[in-house]
């Protein structure tokens, strides 16, 4: 989960909490504006700061930063996949080229 998801998956936690921004903010003893400006990216969150509205929200930061690694984990494999399959088309790609190659010394030479 990178830096914007993360902000977007604390939006729609508090929203599932039924809590507002404002009365995050007073919880979290800071100006609305502020929690406004954490929920939309724009001020990031130390881990303290990350702690504190997890308690709010009744997240677990520990199944969460787990979500996080699962999905790094998919990434890797991803990319690992599409490594692969671009070497096979271009094995193919030079496959092709060589019997082209091949076809045109064959009809050059008849």
């Amino acid at each position: 989960m990178n830096y914007n998801e993360l902000h977007l998956f604390i939006k729609n936690q508090r929203k599932a909490k039924g809590l507002s921004q404002s009365a995050m903010a007073e919880k979290l003893h800071i100006v609305l504006k502020t929690y406004q400006n954490i929920e939309n990216g724009i001020t990031r969150i130390d881990i303290e700061r990350l702690m504190q509205i997890a308690h709010l929200i009744d997240l677990d930061l520990h199944a969460f930063f787990e979500i996080s690694k699962k999905d790094n984990e998919e990434k890797t494999l991803y990319k690992k996949l599409l490594t692969e399959k671009e070497l096979y088309i271009n094995k193919l790609e030079n496959d092709i080229k060589f019997y082209q190659e091949l076809i045109r010394k064959k009809e050059s030479f008849l």
